[in-house]
């Protein structure tokens, strides 16, 4: 955690620009000396000549105090504006995690159980193909098809401008604005699982309780699902701290290409404007976010690990 606060200390500081330019333009420097400079620096805690220890210091004691400061550009608490733009984070992370999670470990277990035929084959392959494709050019592409090609489903945003739907049909509106970036993040993501899940089924075939499970007559459902599955997934969630870095680092590509009003959208445009503040607090928040995922995923991985040593 140190180490999170420490680098997102550090990164604004690192980054190219001038923050008074941002802060006021190219015009307004004209008119400030030295000190005032410096004070308008501080003011933002972007240094004016106080010692970098003494920032990092301020830096900590205003997150002791939950103060993220006040976005540059936007005027307001940065803290509001993360509230107002984490949760469509969330869930597009939470629904591509899901759908990479459920797509990676159904076709690995029926790759695992085609080994060396065709399907496998077929899968494998189209899989690896799938992971090669950088993310915008994915996303890109889902774009062009279904948005601007076939013109099933919306190109950008969260929900259509002035929607002044309500209820489920508000809903439904959301899931069909979240489908493209969702399907953009989660399809590479789930050519990771696959292969994991894969090379997990192939050796958990050959364990006694297996044999056991087709000699009871176990139905080849239940063979892969009830018996295989818990075992994959346990594996599978032991690894996915990878899995949940590269979702998190594919929704800036993902909010980017489709206008989604996440936090990496204000992410990359307070990066482009310098508001230094921002970018402390979206950086903070993506780091706090990919360690609940983590730390969800160790705790799922545990519980079915214990169960996966009851089996004989």
């Amino acid at each position: 955690m140190l180490a999170l606060v420490s680098l997102d200390f550090a990164l604004p500081l690192l980054m190219p620009g001038d923050p008074v330019t941002a802060l006021l333009g190219q015009d307004a420097l004209i008119e400030l000396d030295a000190a005032e400079r410096d004070a308008l620096l501080a003011r933002h805690g972007l240094g004016g000549g106080q010692p970098l220890w003494q920032l990092y210091l301020a830096h900590l004691a205003q997150l002791l105090r939950f103060d993220l400061g006040y976005s540059i550009r936007h005027g307001m608490p940065v803290a509001d504006l993360l509230a107002q733009h984490l949760p469509w984070t969330v869930l597009l992370v939470a629904c591509a995690l899901a759908l990479a999670l459920l797509l990676g470990v159904v076709l690995g277990i029926e790759a695992a159980f085609a080994q060396g035929r065709p399907m496998d084959r077929a899968l494998t392959a189209a899989t690896l193909a799938l992971d090669s494709i950088p993310p915008f050019a994915l996303a890109m592409g889902l774009v062009m098809l279904f948005a601007y090609g076939l013109e099933w489903l919306p190109s950008n945003g969260a929900m259509a401008p002035f929607s002044t739907r309500t209820g489920m049909a508000a809903w439904r509106e959301r899931a069909q604005h979240l489908l493209l970036p969702v399907c953009a993040m989660a399809l590479p993501a789930a050519a990771g699982v696959f292969l994991s899940a894969r090379a997990t089924a192939v050796a958990v075939r050959q364990r006694t309780f297996m044999d056991l499970a087709r000699a009871q007559g176990t139905g080849p459902f239940a063979l892969r699902y009830r018996h295989l599955a818990p075992n994959v997934l346990a594996v599978v969630l032991s690894r996915l701290g990878a899995v949940s870095a590269r979702l998190v680092s594919g929704a800036v590509y993902a909010e980017t290409v489709f206008a989604y009003p996440g936090i990496n959208l204000v992410l990359t445009d307070a990066i482009v404007k310098h508001d230094y503040p921002l970018v402390r607090g979206a950086l903070l928040a993506t780091g706090l976010l990919l360690f609940a995922m983590n730390l969800l995923a160790d705790v799922l991985a545990g519980r079915l690990a214990r169960r996966a040593q009851r089996a004989p």
